[in-house]
């Protein structure tokens, strides 16, 4: 088992989760894809605060190294300094607002509906990643 430590090992477990999404989706597997829809996102967006941290000649202060270790999307996208700009793209932003409710504790609620997980799954996949890809 390899534990992640370097932007690669995050992009590779990015392209992971988003296939096993897919195949969840495929298979009416509602609960288990939105559950793991909303990694997708965390990992993005510590691939940007990783790309930030890598141009910085500044050591980062303790909130940000908190929220690194946090897996509320709000706080990655403050972290990863993206907040502003994604207020400026009304169709981004309008998507962020089904996925930024994601939380890692939906793997403990039973009962997605398939309205839930595609409507996650497609604000991700169509919007919010290829959004977030682009400020890498």
């Amino acid at each position: 088992m390899t534990v992640l430590t370097t932007r690669g090992d995050f992009e590779k477990l990015l392209e992971l989760r988003l296939r096993e999404v897919k195949l969840l989706i495929d298979h009416q597997e509602w609960d288990g894809a939105y559950y793991l829809a909303g990694y997708v996102v965390e990992f993005a967006l510590k691939i940007r605060i990783i790309s930030r941290l890598m141009k910085s000649e500044i050591f980062p202060d303790r909130k940000l190294s908190d929220s690194f270790y946090k897996h509320d999307l709000e706080r990655l996208l403050q972290a990863a300094d993206l907040e502003d700009e994604m207020e400026s793209d009304s169709s981004v932003e309008a998507q962020w607002t089904i996925v930024k409710d994601w939380s890692e504790q939906s793997r403990y609620e039973i009962g997605t509906t398939e309205k839930e997980a595609r409507e996650l799954y497609d604000a991700i996949e169509k919007e919010v990643l290829p959004w977030i890809k682009a400020r890498w």
